[in-house]
């Protein structure tokens, strides 16, 4: 029973990994400004979006005048920059 339960948290572990990698490669665009997401440098600890939106967000802003917001996604701060 314990080795199928490790084989299932490894699987979880593995699609969260991908899912991160495909966040990461989205972009958008506001207007005639490029935007992109990128992971924050100065977030630290686990981010989810019920507990610390507000706090990643106001990281992001703190981070850079280029960041329009931040949230939580894959429990990582996730920061958008249109430029």
């Amino acid at each position: 029973m314990a080795h199928s339960a490790g084989k299932n948290l490894c699987a979880v572990l593995l699609l969260v990994a991908i899912a991160g990698r495909i966040h990461a490669a989205e972009s958008a665009s506001v207007g005639d400004f490029s935007c992109d997401n990128h992971l924050s440098a100065n977030y630290k600890g686990p981010c989810f979006g019920l507990f610390n939106d507000n706090d990643c967000d106001r990281v992001c802003s703190d981070e850079s005048s280029d960041n329009m917001s931040g949230s939580c996604s894959y429990m990582q701060c996730w920061c958008q920059r249109c430029t």
